[in-house]
């Protein structure tokens, strides 16, 4: 029982430990606003994410830890609610915008500056879409960081002094061109559904949700998530697999699905809707995984709008599926939504909503919660 508790005493200790030094409470909103990629508010899941990013590429890490400072300060100076900021939610957009760049642009100090202002604007839409999204209780989920860093990317064909790698490039969609199904690494590489492919593209699902196309780094992304939350990490696999297996059955580019790219999108739209955004039950398990089955469309649809212009989906797909599954929540009677004030982890919210329909237990005096 002791070495249960263990984690739980360390984690208590150290959110003392923040809440009396200036410097560790920085230390702990950075780490809370990584973790928030995924939906995970700890910072130990936040230290393991970026484990996990300097694994694959220690030029992403340093460019979404630029990003995630950027966008986090931000927050601060503007005056933003500091609840709101200490839980990380205004430094996971801004991380995500730090290594997209990095991504789709060549690394210099002219792209060291425009990180950090798109890390300041996505601070700024995600207040906008917070208010925006208020009154019917809807989350901005990573739609500032789409909509910030689509519109720095859009700009690079005006801008000349911005060098984008090879990734962004302007191909029209060729209805008669035939689609290479076999899941492979490379058009010259073994293909087929082999363990070794299926592996691949399972855990590059989970690294690529902050573009870590790496084996290792989906694994320590799945251990960082069971860290906080054993129910979100076991949806974030599931999403991953339903990504790739509903990619597959379609007819997926394999190359594509051996990147894990038909998977990242699932894995969000499963922790989201697996558990947070709906109390977990049987109901809200099938409906998390058909959002995360869905995703794979709308992520071939926006790849494919986008491809004459050259620009990613990003986590459009994710963003746009999981609005499409939350806004009948209050018409679904089967689905018992919950309010973001509410959402801490799928165990917490689970185990706090079956209370709520228990009520008061028989002991108590009326109007007494027990």
């Amino acid at each position: 029982m002791a070495a249960q508790d263990a984690p739980r005493r360390v984690a208590d200790r150290w959110a003392g430990l923040a809440q009396r030094s200036p410097a560790v409470g920085v230390v702990d909103t950075l780490l809370r606003g990584v973790g928030q990629v995924m939906f995970q508010n700890n910072p130990l899941t936040g230290l393991l994410f970026l484990v996990g990013i300097l694994v694959n590429s220690a030029k992403f890490c340093g460019a979404g830890l630029l990003g995630l400072a950027a966008s986090t300060l931000a927050a601060y100076l503007l005056g933003a609610d500091r609840a709101l900021i200490r839980a990380g939610l205004f430094g996971f957009n801004g991380i995500l915008v730090g290594i997209a760049l990095a991504f789709f642009f060549e690394f210099d100090l002219l792209l060291a500056a425009y990180i950090v202002l798109g890390a300041v604007v996505s601070t700024i839409v995600m207040m906008a879409l917070v208010n925006l999204l208020s009154p019917w209780d809807m989350p901005a989920l990573t739609a500032p960081f789409v909509l910030t860093t689509w519109l720095l990317l859009f700009a690079v064909y005006q801008f000349g002094f911005l060098h984008p790698t090879e990734l962004i490039a302007p191909a029209a969609p060729d209805p008669a061109a035939a689609v290479q199904t076999e899941l492979r690494e490379l058009a010259t590489g073994a293909g087929g559904l082999t363990a070794a492919n299926l592996a691949h593209g399972f855990f590059r699902g989970v690294g690529e949700v902050m573009f870590e196309d790496n084996l290792l780094t989906g694994v320590i992304f799945l251990v960082a998530i069971a860290v906080n939350s054993r129910i979100s990490a076991a949806f974030a696999a599931l999403g991953s697999a339903v990504g790739l297996l509903t990619a597959l059955a379609l007819g997926g580019d394999g190359f594509t699905g051996y990147h894990g790219l038909y998977g990242f999108n699932a894995v969000l739209c499963a922790i989201a809707i697996g558990g947070l955004f709906f109390v977990l039950t049987w109901r809200s398990a099938i409906y998390a995984l058909l959002a995360a089955a869905f995703s794979v469309i709308a992520f071939a649809a926006i790849a494919v709008a986008l491809a004459p212009i050259g620009m990613p989906a990003l986590t459009a797909p994710f963003v746009l599926t999981t609005w499409l599954f939350l806004l009948p929540k209050d018409s679904f009677r089967a689905l018992t939504p919950v309010a973001i004030a509410d959402i801490t982890t799928a165990e917490d919210i689970r185990t706090t909503y079956r209370g709520r329909a228990a009520g008061p237990g028989p002991s108590a005096e009326p109007g007494e919660a027990t």
